[in-house]
C-alpha cells in the first residue's frame, strides 16, 4: 500500500494538473459568468447595459463573440440592456432580466425565432457525471427545421430536435454529421467531458453558418493512465493483506486464531472509515494532500510493524 501511495504522489501531481485545465471555472461570490453568441453572421452588434464598466459591449459576427466574468454589487442586479446594429443589420430589441451571483449566463442573439430578440439563459457548467460530452443547438433559422446529429462512422441517428429546442443534449464521443433539414450542414468531433455550442444562421447568400463553441474543454487526459497505478496499488493491496493475515495467525494463540484474523479485517475497514471520513469532511483542497496524508499513515504503520518485528527477533534469539 505504501509503495501504492508513492507511487500516486510521484504521478497524481503532474496529473492533476493537466486535469485542472479542463475543469469548469466557476464564478465566485460576487460574480457572474457572462457569454454573448451571436446567431446573426456577417452582423456586428453592440449591447448596452446598465453593468457598472460593461455599458458597451461589442459583438462580432457568428459564434462566441463574449465570455467574461462580471463582477455584481449584489446578490442580484436587473440588468437592462440595449441592442444597437451596424448599418444593413437586423434590428433587434433590448429588455431586462435579472442574474444572480455565482451563477453563468450567456446571451443568444437571434432574429428567425419568436421572439425575435436575444435569449437568456442559464449555461451547463457541469460536465456530464458519464464523461459524455454536452452540446447545445443554438439555430437561428427557421423554427420548423430539424436539426439531426448523427453518427459519422455508422449512420445512427443520435438526436433529432426541432430548431427552436435549445435544451442540453448528451451524446456519445464521436464524430459526427450535423444534418438540418436533411441536408448536412457541419462535421464535429465531440470529446469526452466537453460542453459545447453549436450555433447557426443563415447568411447574406440564404446559406447556412455554423460555428462550434467549446464552452468547457474536453479531457485532455487519456484514461490508460489510470493503468499502471492501478495495477501498483492492487500489488501494494495484495502483498499487504497476506502479510496482515499471515502476521495475525502466527502471532496469536492456537485458540485465537479465528478472532485475531477477524480483527485484523476489522482493521481494515476501520481503515476504510479513515478514508471516508477525510474525503469527506474535504480537510484539503487538493487531493494531492490527501495522498501525502495516507501515505504518512501507511509510513507510521509501517516503522510500528518493523519495530514490533525487531523487537519480537531479539527475545526469540
Amino acid at each position: 500500500m505504501l509503495y501504492g501511495y508513492w507511487f500516486l504522489l510521484i504521478h497524481y501531481p503532474t496529473n492533476l494538473d493537466i486535469i485542472k485545465k479542463t475543469y469548469p471555472v466557476q464564478p465566485s461570490e460576487g460574480y457572474i459568468q457572462l457569454r454573448i453568441f451571436n446567431g446573426i453572421p456577417d452582423c456586428s452588434y453592440t449591447l448596452g447595459s446598465n453593468l457598472t464598466g460593461y455599458e458597451r459591449i461589442s459583438i462580432n459576427g457568428l459564434g462566441l463573440g463574449y465570455e467574461k466574468f462580471i463582477y455584481i454589487e449584489n446578490k442580484t442586479l436587473p440588468l437592462k440592456y440595449t441592442v444597437q446594429e451596424q448599418t444593413g443589420c437586423p434590428k433587434l430589441p433590448g429588455g431586462t432580466f435579472t442574474f444572480k451571483e455565482k451563477l453563468a449566463y450567456s446571451i443568444f442573439l437571434q432574429n428567425k425565432i419568436l421572439p425575435q430578440s436575444a435569449h437568456v439563459y442559464l449555461e451547463e457548467m457541469e460536465k456530464s457525471n458519464k464523461a459524455n460530452p454536452l452540446v447545445r443547438n443554438l439555430a437561428n433559422i427557421n423554427p420548423d427545421s430539424t436539426i439531426v446529429w448523427k453518427s459519422h462512422k455508422t449512420g445512427d441517428i443520435e438526436s433529432t430536435k426541432k430548431a427552436n429546442n435549445r435544451e442540453i443534449i448528451e451524446l456519445r464521443a464521436t464524430t459526427y454529421d450535423v444534418l438540418i433539414d436533411n441536408v448536412k450542414v457541419h462535421e464535429v468531433t465531440l470529446r469526452h467531458g466537453g460542453v459545447y455550442s453549436l450555433v447557426m444562421g443563415i447568411d447574406e447568400h440564404d446559406t447556412t453558418v455554423t460555428q462550434l463553441a467549446e464552452v468547457i474543454k474536453a479531457n485532455s487526459m487519456s484514461i490508460l493512465w489510470l493503468i499502471p497505478q492501478y495495477v501498483v496499488m492492487t500489488l501494494g493491496e495484495v502483498m499487504f493483506s497476506v502479510t496482515g493475515l499471515e502476521f495475525s495467525y502466527s502471532q496469536s494463540p492456537v485458540t485465537m486464531k479465528s478472532v485475531l484474523q477477524a480483527c485484523w479485517l476489522l482493521t481494515v475497514a476501520f481503515g476504510n472509515v479513515i478514508v471516508v471520513i477525510v474525503a469527506e469532511a474535504k480537510i484539503f483542497k487538493s487531493q494531492a494532500n490527501e495522498f501525502f496524508l495516507f501515505a504518512g499513515l501507511m509510513f507510521a504503520d509501517m516503522i510500528v510493524f518493523i519495530r514490533y518485528k525487531t523487537l519480537n527477533h531479539k527475545e526469540i534469539f
